[in-house]
């Protein structure tokens, strides 16, 4: 008997050794869902959209294999590209699945039509519309495979409604749209195959970097992640040369670098590592020096920089790249230097007055407090996940943890909460916690439920100063702290908006109850939130 689209669909997802879709129901992808009924594959399902595609941004970042987000055509597809272009640029391994109007009524003013290839095509590495049943278990291959080579990210598919419900007679009865459509790619993702070339590149930066007294390797966000930051760390120790990663919506200017921000301008040679010469490190001005020389090696050859101080670019897969450098490395002497040390010390330093602001009791409570009663819990090897906004860049500089995952080069806050699900589904006996600002927590707030539903009992910890505080800090910066305007939160009871879905609440007003809230919220065994009155303060700043 012949079988419809959405059959073969979920088959070669399972084939493919996918367990999980992150979706929100909807029209077009009914049938899908109708197809997962007693298959080894189970649909989480959301409150809104973006909660999905973060969801599955998480898992591809924790699991460096890719997440996959259902969701159904036209306002379903829209509220997913604000989450996309975040994956996007946090180089996460993903892929959206769209349902899609009729392609046989394409034109015609179809229910939710829209054209979803074009819109996503920005955000993702490649969109494409699958166009017939019998292509659905390649385009979904070379789908999974796309958002997972070179420089991973997103990819998406939009499934026609009629594709999805259709046997494999589809051509018969649709001949509104040619069959063929290619993929719309964002740009050149064919990474070069090694030869005599990428060989000579080779010792040529090893040349270069084996005279450099204060050589740095940076890392864009796809090499911070666990397995291949171990290669990283592996070229690292065998040429004396010390790695950071670049991740931070803040570059340079990471309050995670701490005091290692003010060495980057002592740097001689930067090797940049799938790293884009970008905002983040300031397009190679200040704090670098006018001496510094760039070695650049990218996955995507529209990337690679034209500036003057890359003196040596290379297209081509960064894991290869630094197998290849290490390899290479093997044969020669590499000079003692205190230069690594110095790097490292200054990472761990923090300022000299932390150690009291961590200990303190104050009203309202700040946020080197709250980090000091947490760190508690993550030296035991749970997992972090901190939002952006000012709060979650004082968690980002004041609390170490062995699995941490932030908001990213995108700059978007929201995120955290929808990933944490995703990291307690992941590892579900390991403590899974959020640090996130008031504004941050409106975002996803209501998908508690969706914790609830699928019991991940993350605990949350709310920074609430009740305002837009990073807003707030550039108004003050730039225009006067008179002329601070549309920022203003009220000092809501988060706590028990979480109660009211089921979970466990608590507000926190004294240092003193920091640690006592934490353990009870995880002794709850429920989806948590902490909701912490804050002092409204901007985060800290290392670099001079």
């Amino acid at each position: 008997m012949p079988k419809r689209g959405a059959d073969l669909l979920v088959e070669s997802l399972i084939r493919a050794g996918v367990r999980h879709l992150f979706s929100l129901s909807g029209n077009q992808i009914l049938s899908i869902y109708d197809a997962t009924i007693g298959r080894d594959i189970r649909i989480l399902h959301t409150r809104h959209e973006a909660t999905a595609v973060h969801m599955a941004d998480g898992w591809g970042r924790l699991m460096e294999t890719p997440g996959v987000a259902l969701v159904t055509a036209g306002p379903g597809h829209c509220n997913s590209l604000s989450a996309l272009y975040v994956a996007r640029m946090a180089e996460s391994p993903m892929l959206l699945l769209s349902g899609h109007c009729p392609q046989s009524k394409i034109g015609q003013g179809a229910f939710q039509e829209i054209d979803q290839v074009t819109m996503a095509t920005p955000v993702c590495k490649a969109a494409w519309m699958v166009t017939h049943p019998d292509n659905l278990a390649q385009d979904l291959e070379r789908a999974l495979t796309l958002a997972q080579e070179g420089r991973p990210g997103p990819v998406h598919l939009s499934l026609p409604s009629d594709v999805l419900e259709a046997t494999s007679d589809f051509g018969k009865h649709c001949k509104a749209v040619e069959e063929d459509r290619k993929p719309q790619l964002s740009d050149e993702h064919s990474v070069p195959s090694a030869s005599k070339d990428t060989q000579t590149w080779v010792l040529q930066a090893l040349d270069l970097l084996n005279v450099a007294n204060r050589a740095l390797i940076l890392v864009g966000p796809a090499l911070s992640r666990p397995h291949r930051w171990s290669m990283v760390k592996k070229l690292s120790e065998r040429i004396g040369i010390p790695a950071l990663p670049m991740e931070s919506p803040r570059g340079v200017n990471d309050p995670w670098l701490h005091g290692a921000a003010n060495l980057l301008a002592q740097a001689d040679v930067v090797l940049l590592v799938g790293k884009k010469l970008d905002f983040s490190l300031r397009f190679a001005e200040a704090p670098f020096s006018k001496e510094v020389r760039f070695i650049q090696i990218d996955p995507d050859e529209d990337q690679l920089s034209s500036h003057e101080r890359v003196v040596l670019k290379l297209h081509s897969d960064p894991l290869r790249t630094i197998e290849d450098l290490t390899a290479a490395a093997q044969d020669r002497s590499w000079p003692d230097s205190s230069w690594p040390t110095e790097v490292t010390m200054a990472r761990k330093t923090v300022p000299a007055n932390w150690e009291k602001l961590r200990h303190t009791d104050q009203q309202p409570i700040h946020p080197l407090q709250v980090c000091g009663a947490l760190q508690k819990f993550l030296d035991k090897g749970d997992i972090l996940i901190s939002d952006g906004g000012e709060f979650g860049q004082w968690a980002q500089a004041g609390l170490e943890a062995q699995v941490r995952l932030i908001n990213g080069p995108s700059g978007s806050i929201g995120s955290a909460l929808p990933m944490a699900f995703a990291a307690k589904l992941a590892h579900p006996k390991r403590q899974v916690f959020v640090t996130l600002g008031d504004g941050a927590f409106g975002f996803h707030a209501l998908d508690f439920d969706t914790a609830m539903r699928y019991e991940l009992p993350i605990v949350a910890i709310v920074g609430n100063d009740s305002r837009w505080n990073a807003e707030v800090q550039l108004q003050i910066q730039n225009f006067g702290a008179d002329r601070t305007v549309g920022c203003e939160l009220w000092p809501s009871r988060y706590d028990k908006v979480v109660e009211a879905l089921g979970g466990y609440g608590e507000f926190v007003e004294r240092t003193s109850d920091l640690v006592p809230a934490l353990e009870r919220a995880i002794e709850s065994g429920l989806p948590a939130c902490l909701n912490v009155a804050i002092e409204a303060i901007p985060a800290p700043t290392f670099l001079h």
